[in-house]
């Protein structure tokens, strides 16, 4: 980078988590003032139609209303439900925006009670599951429309992806194209860092002891996200673990032994919302899918001697380019 290049850092608080935004300009070329008041309305707008922390969002509203008419949503809310669509169908339903309330029923929502339902409990909370048999939408104008009074939608393993895309648009509308926004732990790169080489990621080492990083990626252009069960979960009574990560079509937590899953796409809503397709479908069929998809991820599971990682065919390629 020139040495008459600006390095411009914004933080603050967004979607109920933290945000990091680093944006390198040329000196004197970039009005600040206006770029922050552009990111702050942007991050605004994306909490009023995709914040399940919002009493008076979008989703709230839609979610509760017992109403089975069509809702008009905005431009913003309707491509990510396109997004979360694809995912779902191309997943097999691994990834579903309407799995709260088997969220809630395995103590990870509100109420955080942590006893293991029965099985008509299950089956029950499974009857407002399943968003490809629930939910529609259709566009001119984008709408949206529930097809049981009792189905509620969440988009946090998409929305945040889909804020930092937003963000990367905004910062190249005032002529940037050197930036890393971070929301929640979801990445959007693009361009190089202040030195002029890729941007260096960390994928966090899946310890719930700690904080550590398994591996730095080089990358840019692209969306990086990493969903993992080792930050929100509980051992039962016979002491094995229960993770937030609950598999939509068992309705149940995953048992599997994976860990963690990062997954590098074109944008961050793709990365976001695949990296927990991937992580509920397990290693072998995650990987499997990944190779298929040609969907760069990285895979890092539990062993008895400690963390084992495999990655798909597109990771590999792109690490060996990056080199």
């Amino acid at each position: 980078m020139s040495e008459q290049t600006d390095e411009y850092v914004l933080r603050g608080n967004t979607m109920g988590t933290s945000y990091t935004i680093k944006a390198l300009h040329a000196r004197g070329k970039v009005d600040e003032e206006a770029l922050y008041n552009d990111i702050k309305a942007t991050l605004d707008e994306a909490n009023e139609d995709l914040s399940n922390w919002i009493e008076d969002s979008s989703i709230t509203r839609f979610n509760e209303s017992h109403s089975t008419n069509w809702q008009q949503i905005s431009p913003h809310f309707f491509e990510v439900l396109q997004a979360a669509n694809e995912i779902h169908t191309l997943s097999g339903g691994r990834f579903d925006i309407t799995v709260s309330p088997l969220v809630d029923l395995w103590g990870f929502g509100p109420k955080d009670s942590k006893s293991e339902p029965s099985e008509a409990e299950i089956e029950a909370a499974l009857a407002n599951v399943g968003q490809s048999r629930l939910v529609q939408i259709k566009d001119n104008p984008p709408m949206i429309r529930k097809l049981r009074s009792g189905v509620t939608i969440t988009l946090g393993a998409i929305a945040k992806g889909y804020s930092s895309d937003l963000i990367g648009r905004t910062l190249e509308k005032h002529g940037i194209t050197n930036y890393l926004v971070e929301i929640g732990g979801d990445l959007m790169v693009h361009g190089f860092n202040a030195m002029g080489e890729r941007w260096r990621v960390g994928i966090e080492k899946p310890d719930d002891t700690g904080r550590s990083v398994q591996m730095v990626v080089p990358v840019t252009d692209m969306g990086i996200a990493t969903s993992g069960d080792y930050r929100n979960f509980y051992l039962d009574s016979e002491g094995r673990r229960k993770s937030h990560i609950i598999d939509p079509v068992s309705g149940r937590p995953v048992t599997h032994s994976l860990a963690s899953v990062t997954v590098l796409a074109p944008d961050g809503k793709d990365a976001d919302g695949w990296a927990t397709a991937l992580l509920a479908l397990g290693e072998a069929d995650g990987r499997a899918l990944a190779d298929k998809l040609d969907i760069p991820a990285y895979f890092i599971r539990r062993e008895a001697g400690g963390f084992e990682t495999s990655a798909s065919k597109a990771f590999e390629a792109l690490m060996s380019e990056a080199k």
